[in-house]
Order: C-alpha cells, then sequence, then structure tokens
C-alpha cells in the first residue's frame, strides 16, 4: 500500500504553512517528464516534527543541507521524504573513498565516432532540478569534493572543462548526508560545510 505523505505529515503536527509553502514551491518547478520518473515514492515516514520542520524550511530558503548523526538516524528516509513531497527527481550519489571529479560531474565517452560529455549525477541532478543526496559525504577525498565549491554556493555553477558552464535549475538542492566516528570518514572541511546548513539528527 502506497503511503500518503501529505496526510502523514498533517498527521505529524507538520506546520501547515510550511506545507502549504512547499505546494506553491511545486507549483512554480513542476518536473518535467524526463525528471518525473525519478521523483520517489517513500514507503516509510520520518518522524520526527522538529527536524523535519527545519530540513524543509532551510531547502524553502535555497539553502542545501548536511544530515549529520550515526547510522539509523534516519537520514536518507528524510532526504527521501523530502524529495517527495517537494516533488524533485533524487539521485543518491554514493561518496565512497575513490569517487573522482569524474564520477561526480562526467566526462568525455565516444558516441557515433564522436567525442561527446557524459554527464554525471551531479550535472544531471543540476539540470533536472533534483534533490542530489551526497551519502556518506565525508567518506570522499576533499580533492573530489573541491568540485562542489561552486556548485554548493552563490555561484549555483558547475564548470567542466572544455564545455560550457552548467548553470544549477532554481529548485536543485543537495543533501550530504555524514556519519561520525566510523572507519574511512574523515573531517570534512569548514569550506565545504559553510555551504551547508548543518542539522545534526538525533538518536
Amino acid at each position: 500500500m502506497i503511503m500518503d505523505i501529505w496526510k502523514e505529515l498533517q498527521d505529524e503536527g507538520i506546520d501547515k504553512a510550511l506545507l502549504d509553502e512547499i505546494r506553491q514551491f511545486r507549483a512554480e518547478h513542476p518536473a518535467t517528464p524526463e525528471a518525473a520518473a525519478r521523483i520517489p515514492v517513500p514507503r516509510f515516514l520520518y518522524y520526527g516534527k522538529e527536524i523535519w520542520e527545519s530540513a524543509a524550511a532551510a531547502l524553502l530558503c535555497g539553502e542545501h543541507l548536511l544530515l549529520a548523526g550515526p547510522k539509523a538516524t534516519g537520514k536518507n528516509v528524510l532526504a527521501e521524504n523530502l524529495a517527495a513531497v517537494f516533488g524533485r527527481p533524487n539521485w543518491d550519489v554514493s561518496m565512497y573513498v575513490n569517487v573522482d571529479a569524474a564520477s561526480l560531474i562526467g566526462a568525455d565517452t565516444l558516441k557515433d565516432g564522436k567525442v561527446v560529455f557524459r554527464e554525471g549525477p551531479i550535472c544531471q541532478c543540476a539540470r533536472m532540478g533534483g534533490f542530489g543526496v551526497l551519502d556518506e559525504v565525508n567518506m570522499a577525498k576533499n580533492e573530489a569534493l573541491a568540485v562542489l565549491h561552486a556548485t554548493l554556493d552563490f555561484r549555483r555553477v558547475i564548470d567542466v572543462p572544455g564545455y560550457e558552464r552548467i548553470e544549477l535549475d532554481p529548485a536543485t538542492r543537495f543533501i550530504g548526508t555524514m556519519n561520525y566516528g566510523y572507519a574511512g570518514t574523515r573531517e570534512l572541511n569548514e569550506a565545504l560545510v559553510s555551504r551547508f546548513v548543518v542539522l545534526d539528527m538525533p538518536v
């Protein structure tokens, strides 16, 4: 049975004015047919009124989110809920230790005997107004994360060497998730963290 997320949020006591603003956002930023298949249909609701409202309010203000906390605190469930309610196509990007700029942004490839640019998930998300979930962002090397700086700050662009700049669709948001103290994780540099609204997930 498919969950009625709007009813669930109302039952959870989420602020009605906030939900009305989200509906207005959806009306102003309808997903294209190309992107619609990526809008998630959640099976679970994130229960936590204060965190849910803080996250939604930040996204409405054009901010990106960093959800920080131990495993099993609902970071990915919340990210999926937000993408569903905002009506945004969703990209889950695993930020493992070997991820590099090309796997995030894209790279040259051959098509019909010609060299063309194959978009990576960050470019696709940016172009189609998606919500990009950067999963376990503190496992990636800082060199890979550096390519996101101009994407996440006020410039909202992606510079692809040899190609035109890609400007983020106004509806595009990125949601990082971060586990504390696990093997393979590292401290994020302050320049990157400053580009997010950080929410500490309660245990």
